[in-house]
This record gives C-alpha cells, sequence and structure tokens, in this order.
C-alpha cells in the first residue's frame, strides 16, 4: 500500500526521467481535466510503492495517456506506434513522455529489449491490452503485457478509465461534458517463469478490469 509520504517522494524521485516540457503539459492538462470534466483518481494506496510494474489500462480514447499521466503521482513509459511520426506536431508531443517506439505489425524486437531494459531500470510501464481504443466496453485483450511481466517478473496493476467514452467519442472532433475517473486495481503478481502461460494472467487482467469499469 503506498501511504501519502510515499506518493509525496514518488513525485519528486520517479525512475522515469522527463524534461520540464513534459512537466508544463502534465500540469496544464491536469488542471484543465479537474476543472471541466472533474477528473478523479481512485485506489491510488494500491500502487505498489515502488518499481518496477506495468499498469495495464483499457482503451477508452485517443487522449488516455494524458488523462492516465495528469491522474498519476510519478512519470510513467509509454509505448507509442512509430508510424505517428508523419504528424510532426503531435510526435513532438509525444516525445515529451519519453516513450518506447513501436513499430506496429511486426515483431519489434528492439521494442521488446526497451520495455524490459526499462522495467529493469525500476521504471513503471504502460500497456494498453487492447492495442488501440476501443468503445463502448472492453476488446479482446492481447498478451503482450503479461508477457513482458512474467519475463520480467513484475506485478501487473490493472486501470480503469472511465467517463472516456462519453468525453471524447471516436466520431467527435472537440471533447463533451463528463466525469472522468481513473480507478486502480490491486496488483496482480507475475506467475512463475516455468509456471502458466499468459492466458491465466490476461484472465485475471480482464476479470480486474470488468469490475474496475463497473459504475
Amino acid at each position: 500500500m503506498m501511504d501519502p509520504q510515499v506518493l509525496r517522494e514518488r513525485r519528486h524521485d520517479p525512475p522515469t526521467r522527463m524534461g520540464p516540457g513534459y512537466w508544463i503539459v502534465i500540469k496544464f492538462f491536469r488542471l484543465l481535466l479537474l476543472a471541466g470534466w472533474h477528473l478523479r483518481a481512485e485506489g491510488l494506496d494500491r500502487l505498489p510503492p515502488r518499481g518496477p510494474f506495468i499498469l495495464t489500462p483499457n482503451h477508452a480514447s485517443e487522449i488516455d495517456p494524458i488523462v492516465l499521466s495528469a491522474a498519476m503521482p510519478f512519470r510513467v513509459t509509454y509505448l507509442a506506434g512509430q508510424e505517428l511520426d508523419q504528424y510532426p506536431l503531435l510526435f513532438a508531443l509525444i516525445r515529451l513522455f519519453n516513450p518506447i517506439f513501436v513499430r506496429r505489425g511486426v515483431g519489434d524486437i528492439g521494442a521488446l529489449k526497451a520495455c524490459l531494459e526499462r522495467l529493469a531500470r525500476g521504471e513503471v510501464l504502460v500497456v494498453f491490452p487492447e492495442g488501440g481504443v476501443v468503445q463502448p466496453g472492453l476488446g479482446t485483450l492481447s498478451e503482450g503485457a503479461a508477457f513482458l511481466a512474467i519475463r520480467a517478473q513484475v506485478p501487473v496493476v490493472p486501470v480503469g478509465l472511465l467517463g472516456l467514452t462519453k468525453m471524447w467519442p471516436v466520431s467527435a472532433r472537440f471533447p463533451r461534458p463528463s466525469r472522468v475517473i481513473v480507478r486502480i486495481g490491486e496488483a496482480i503478481p507475475p506467475p512463475p517463469r516455468d509456471g502458466p502461460r499468459t492466458g491465466e494472467l490476461i484472465a485475471q487482467i480482464r476479470m480486474t478490469l470488468d469490475r474496475l469499469l463497473e459504475r
């Protein structure tokens, strides 16, 4: 369990290093989300007191990374598609988050190694197990997060993002009124490397996400 003192320490001494541009962006969006969409984080005390671990949120909208970062008391590491470099302004914003770039559609061994290296350094990795935005509800979960957790022997923390589908439907050009909640579940310890395969851990992640997404 994470007590308030540890939360304060995590704000000042997280493992993922970011520049001042990151903090300017995050503080701006945190204030915006608090004022406009009543952003609320539930279950921060369920987070492990130190990394490494993996957060596995549902992927409800394109702005999920900003919402999750605004709600977290520490910096986290995301995965981002390398193909986003064709959008210079968006790519510049994404680079502020110091992500791990992934080539989609191919077996990106370099990205896998980068994920394991970041975890070995104690970072907190965010993996959206659905792989892309799913509205409404929860889509099929891929095995990537479970594979990394078992390989690195780190816990998985499911996170429910609520209110994002209403706030920013896939077909909408601008956000709409909503109440946004980031709801954190209990950490799931990884099975041993020589134990059950990823399917069992994926089932646990899904069961927890289903529960977190209930109103």
